[in-house]
């Protein structure tokens, strides 16, 4: 017996989540361009859902495009939240206040965290490759250890920002480092921000 077809919402919510999620795929570009790129077509933000603000951790992740719906987080108040070994992979953050967040061992592959305030997060040992940080808040943000490739950090306050044996790649961290907020040391670590990044 042959499935039913689709309503037309559902198709409509499946192309529209699509759509995003190629977006948000597109992000890992070429590590030599670095150049913001457009802001992508987003769905009005439902603030009719009440528990659209309340993370869960997927169980398949968004390396391959495995979440079945869009995890929209836009301008969540986040500040404080222990996000710490959550998969988030592919997560629409702009303009979340993910202040003093813990987010360390967290995957956020592929996400979209542009305008965010991520002041003070801890993303220690986090998978951060392929996300786009531009025009966000890392003032005094822990990044020790994490997995950097392909991201970018264009516009960003990276002041007081602690890299140490961070992985990025060249170009990435070529871009990093032509970052005038790059300067001071982290308030924690007490590392000096370029230096931690090998800046010359």
């Amino acid at each position: 017996m042959a499935a039913a077809p689709p309503s037309r919402g559902a198709a409509l919510r499946s192309a529209t989540a699509a759509a995003v999620l190629a977006l948000a795929l597109g992000v890992g570009v070429p590590a030599v361009a670095h150049a913001a790129l457009p802001a992508p077509k987003l769905p009005p933000i439902d603030k009719a859902n009440k528990t659209r603000c309340v993370v869960s951790s997927s169980a398949m992740g968004q390396a391959n495009a495995a979440r079945d719906s869009l995890l929209d987080l836009r301008e969540c108040p986040l500040s404080a939240a222990d996000l710490s070994g959550f998969d988030i992979s592919g997560a629409i953050l702009t303009g979340a206040d993910l202040s003093g967040a813990n987010l360390s061992g967290t995957q956020m592959s592929k996400s979209y965290v542009y305008k965010a305030n991520l002041s003070g997060a801890n993303l220690t040992s986090a998978i951060l490759d392929r996300v786009t940080f531009d025009g966000s808040d890392l003032t005094g943000a822990l990044l020790v250890n994490a997995v950097l490739s392909d991201s970018t950090f264009v516009g960003a306050n990276l002041k007081d920002t602690d890299w140490t044996d961070v992985y990025m790649g060249e170009f990435a961290t070529r871009a990093a480092c032509s970052n005038k907020t790059l300067a001071g040391t982290n308030p924690v670590t007490g590392e000096d921000s370029r230096a931690s990044l090998g800046c010359r």
